[in-house]
Order: C-alpha cells, then sequence, then structure tokens
C-alpha cells in the first residue's frame, strides 16, 4: 500500500509540475485561470487523500482481524437433518467429524429428506453411534403441555454390505450407496414423523463421494456438500442484532460443527485457514475454508419445537445483506 501512495504521488507531482519536451504543456497549464489550476490541484490532492485513506483503512482492517480463535462447541449430527451432540473432544476424519451424517432418512425413491421437508426431524435426538448401531429418541416439544406421549426409543443394529447389498440414494446431485437399516427404524420413523415409506439408510463403507472439486478436493458422508461447517457467535449474535421483533435464534439454527468466537462478525468469510491446536500449543489439524455456505429454509425452523417461524426468520433477515452473488444470489 505504501508503493501504491508514493505512485499516486509521484504521478500528480508529473502531471501538474513536468514540463513536456517542447514546453507546450507548461505554457497551456500556466494560462489556465487561477480558480481551475486551484480546483485542479485540489481534485489532485483529495484523490491522493482518498487513496492514502482506503490503503490506511484497508492495513487497520488487516490489523483487527482475529489471529486467535476460541472454540465454542464441536457438534455432531449422527443422522442428518436430527438433533445433534456437542461434545468435548472429537476425532477428526477424512469424512469430517467422526459419526457426523452418517445415517440418512429418505423417501420410498431413496431422496434424502430433511427439516426442509419434515421439520419435526429436529425432535429425533439420536445416540451417538457405535459400531454395534445407533437409539432411536424422540424428545418433547420444549415447554408443551399435555402433549401425545412420546414413541419409546429404538436401538437400530447396524446393518452392513455384509448383510445387505448397498442400494442408491440421492442427495442434491449425487447417488451413494446407502444401506437400508431395517423395517423396524422404518416403522419407528414412519410413525413419528406421519408420513409413510421412509428408511433409514446408513453410508456404505465403500462410499467415495467427492467434494465439489471447483471449491476443493476432499471426500465427505451425507453433509450437504462439504464435511465440516464453521459459524462463529459474533455473526450469530450479528443476526440477531438485526433482527426484528422477539424471533431470536441460537447456533442450532445454522447446525454448524464448529463454532467459534474471537473474530468479528462474519469475518470467516476472509479467513481461508483455521489451524487447530492442543493445550502444548502444537498444531494438531489444519482446515480450508472454501466457501460460504448457503442457507435453505432450515434455519427458520424452531429447534426447540420442531415448527417452521411464522416470521421466516432468520433467513428474511439475512437476504437483506448477506446475499452472496457467489452462491447466486443466495442468503
Amino acid at each position: 500500500h505504501s508503493r501504491c501512495c508514493v505512485r499516486r504521488a509521484s504521478l500528480w507531482e508529473a502531471m501538474a509540475a513536468a514540463p513536456s519536451s517542447a514546453g507546450a504543456a507548461a505554457g497551456v497549464w500556466r494560462d489556465l485561470p487561477l480558480t481551475v489550476r486551484t480546483l485542479t490541484r485540489a481534485a489532485g490532492v483529495a484523490a491522493l487523500l482518498g487513496a492514502s485513506w482506503f490503503a490506511v483503512r484497508a492495513v487497520l482492517q488487516r490489523a483487527r482481524r482475529a489471529r486467535r480463535l476460541k472454540i465454542e462447541a464441536l457438534l455432531v449430527y449422527p443422522v442428518k437433518g436430527c438433533r445433534g451432540h456437542s461434545l468435548r473432544s472429537v476425532e477428526l476424519t477424512p469424512w469430517g467429524l467422526k459419526d457426523d451424517r452418517q445415517y440418512m432418512i429418505v423417501s420410498a425413491k431413496g431422496i434424502f429428506l430433511t427439516q426442509r421437508e419434515l421439520p419435526r426431524m429436529v425432535l429425533i435426538h439420536p445416540d451417538i453411534p457405535t459400531p454395534e448401531g445407533i437409539m432411536l429418541r424422540a424428545v418433547a416439544v420444549d415447554g408443551a403441555d399435555g402433549a401425545a406421549p412420546l414413541p419409546a426409543p429404538l436401538w437400530v443394529p447396524r446393518v452392513g454390505e455384509a448383510k445387505r447389498l448397498a442400494s442408491s440414494v440421492q442427495l442434491w446431485g449425487d447417488t451413494i450407496p446407502g444401506v437400508d437399516q431395517g423395517d423396524a427404524a422404518a416403522t419407528w420413523l414412519q410413525s413419528f414423523l406421519g408420513r409413510d415409506g421412509l428408511r433409514l439408510v446408513r453410508i456404505a463403507e465403500s462410499a467415495r463421494r467427492a467434494t465439489d472439486p471447483e471449491f476443493g478436493i476432499g471426500e465427505t458422508a451425507f453433509a450437504d456438500g462439504f464435511p465440516i461447517l464453521l459459524t462463529s457467535q459474533a455473526s450469530v449474535d450479528e443476526v440477531n442484532r438485526r433482527i426484528k421483533g422477539e424471533a431470536k435464534i441460537s447456533l442450532d439454527n445454522f447446525r454448524p460443527n464448529v463454532h467459534v468466537s474471537g473474530c468479528a462478525p462474519f469475518e470467516e468469510d476472509e479467513i481461508s485457514t483455521v489451524v487447530f491446536t492442543c493445550a502444548s500449543g502444537h498444531a494438531t489439524a489444519r482446515m480450508l475454508l472454501v466457501k460460504p455456505c448457503s442457507r435453505c429454509t432450515v434455519p427458520n425452523v424452531d429447534p426447540r419445537t420442531g415448527a417452521r417461524g411464522v416470521l421466516g426468520e432468520p433467513l428474511r433477515t439475512l437476504r437483506k445483506f448477506r446475499g452472496s452473488a457467489q452462491l447466486g444470489g443466495a442468503a
């Protein structure tokens, strides 16, 4: 930036003071009225000061950028679209955080379903899976009195490719091998969610689902597109500040895997790399932030009740100031 300022100053000095080889330019300059020459000099000085201000502001913004973030939460969602778990520590795998979105609910045609279609999925709180299987549990709506009794928890033994052939399931534009987890799990889901034909599948051990190479090379399981989603508390707080009324939200609306503090609102947009360190200060993992996350209607679902907010928040507010050209105008 200092070179830019020097270059701009030198250009102004050359324009204002340097005579041409024939002296014509200097003569023209002297023949201009004093007022015109004064205004021209003032405009040049203003341009120089403006350029200098933007350069200084850019330097200050870089100086203020977070250098050290704090992990506030590590979250995994064993069944895509269902309630997750906040963990003190978790293993990082090539597919993201261990046990994250290994299971998925699909329609009778094998098409993925989430809270977009079935917002009550957030009231299903499965246990962290084990190598033997997963426990499905339903939770009550916060503050609801006289609600219908909840179904009993259901243990779903893990069915792998050694016991049942994988079938193709659809997730956005990807066709992925998944293994059906049996009729008992299907019946439980159909009863609680009120839709026929639902099935629970687990991603096949042989699956290799690549991320979009336009943004980064990697693999993921049943996440929408990439293995890890990062959010910041400052950004959540800023969205709440902008929302009018009482429709406040939390990190649970955005369903991240890594939630951090220590940066400015939406500064995560400008962070390209996050290095995780242990207590001794040694780096243990390095994560590239490759793209912003386009938001669908899932954040509008109240994670405490499984109901869509009638005011359309927070998506309505996000669309006012967080539309991304990179994402085709999506918030």
